[in-house]
């Protein structure tokens, strides 16, 4: 009776939080109301979704004022997010408020894997703490409204990080249908962006971690392979279709090897302008294919001939991943078409640098103070993983948003153990000397 007493009300912390979290985004996404820049990703994704929901297919045009809805088909990002977009505008109508809502909905919903997260790598007050953290951490609160894949890619990653913690019993031993459905999940993520891959490999050591041994580990993490690709082999075949090239999941995979390894490169994003300068006039349906072809040429010979160069790019990169999200701000203005009011783009840059490091700290008190239990050194490998995963392309703060969501709860990990250190210190009673014979 008291474990169900106990999840009773660990559900209905976790719906209050969810409550919160949907005022925070609303509020904000109401507030900021920011609209796609020309030629941006925001404005490629919503175009592209807007095809889909009249019935175009997955279409853009590239006219002289910035992408347009129709046109000929494209391969140039996965089609997870425009696709989610998709069919709201389809239910809802074209308005850019309908999209911006299905990130409201996106970024409230993702509270609750969140918490199973938390509660699986270190305890449900931990789990309901992270959830808290992440209903109102200004990195997450602020991207909401902005038509980018980070929101919705956040959300289903986070989705499919939970199943594969949960594919395991009490003894260890695997849930066949629940490692089905962490492929698919899995799948779905990598759909919206390919870096949810990740998760495969991971999945081999969390199950091995929890009790499986090395056979079951590794047949369930074939299965989820298998199933994954099942869903993805599709869509591979549609883009070798449409453009006659072996492009799997998007065309953007040479253009951001190029970015991240040319003479220009920083770090960070910075315009491929060699790519877009050469074969001047075509199509950009045609450029798409010459994207992905050229950039990865290019970018292989570059890493290939100058590897003193590529050690001082990966550092780079590193620093630009886990900077501060506050560049946000110039997404959430759309670079000048809504300006935030006068005095308030630095309170607010500020609030997110410092909730940011506010929390890192407390992820690495949770990590210093553990002596590497389980949970921790998952979540320790899978920070490693991703962070290496982006050293082949190039860093962007956005880039870890992601990672926040067992960021999040590692930090409410700390603020549990903190809150009772401090009760079993407020609980020890008095001690009185003895008085001093005269």
């Amino acid at each position: 009776m008291s474990r169900i007493r106990a999840r009773y009300s660990s559900a209905a912390v976790l719906v209050s939080i969810a409550f919160v979290a949907f005022g925070a985004r609303l509020a904000w996404a109401l507030w900021t109301a920011p609209v796609p820049a020309p030629f941006s990703d925001a404005e490629y994704y919503n175009s592209v979704a807007l095809s889909l929901a009249h019935g175009e297919g997955y279409a853009v045009r590239f006219a002289d004022s910035g992408f347009l809805p129709g046109g000929p088909s494209t391969v140039f990002w996965p089609p997870g997010y425009p696709a989610f977009l998709a069919a709201f505008h389809w239910l809802l109508g074209d308005s850019l408020a309908v999209a911006r809502m299905a990130n409201v909905l996106a970024g409230t919903l993702t509270v609750v894997p969140v918490y199973f997260i938390g509660r699986r790598l270190f305890s449900a007050p931990a789990g309901l703490l992270g959830a808290a953290i992440v209903a109102v951490l200004p990195s997450l609160v602020f991207w909401t409204p902005v038509l980018m894949s980070e929101t919705f890619f956040t959300f289903v990653f986070a989705c499919a990080l939970a199943l594969l913690l949960y594919c395991n019993r009490v003894d260890g031993s695997l849930r066949p249908r629940m490692v089905i459905i962490f492929g698919l999940a899995t799948a779905v993520a990598a759909l919206v962006r390919g870096q949810a891959l990740v998760l495969l490999p991971m999945a081999f050591v969390w199950w091995a971690m929890s009790g499986a041994s090395w056979r079951q580990a590794g047949l369930a993490s074939a299965s989820a392979v298998l199933v994954a690709a099942a869903m993805l082999i599709p869509w591979s075949i549609r883009n070798i279709a449409v453009t006659d090239s072996p492009i799997l999941m998007s065309a953007n995979l040479g253009y951001n090897l190029r970015i991240g390894h040319a003479p220009y490169s920083s770090g960070h994003y910075i315009l491929p302008s060699d790519l877009w300068d050469a074969e001047p006039g075509l199509p950009f349906a045609d450029r798409e294919v010459l994207f992905n072809d050229l950039g990865t040429r290019r970018a292989l010979v570059y890493a290939r001939d100058r590897p003193g160069r590529e050690i001082g790019l990966a550092g780079s990169k590193i620093i630009w991943l886990w900077r501060p999200s506050s560049d946000v701000l110039h997404w959430v203005s759309s670079f000048g078409k809504t300006p935030l009011p006068d005095g308030a783009w630095e309170p607010l840059r500020l609030s997110v640098d410092i909730s940011y490091f506010a929390m890192l700290l407390l992820a690495l008190c949770a990590l210093l103070g553990s002596r590497m239990q389980k949970g921790v050194a998952f979540a320790l490998l899978l920070l490693v993983v991703w962070t290496v995963t982006h050293i082949v392309f190039f860093g962007e703060p956005r880039y870890h948003l992601p990672l926040l969501v067992v960021i999040a709860p590692m930090a409410g990990a700390a603020l549990e153990k903190g809150a009772h250190l401090l009760s079993r210190g407020l609980e020890m009673p008095l001690v009185d000397k003895e008085p001093v014979a005269t």
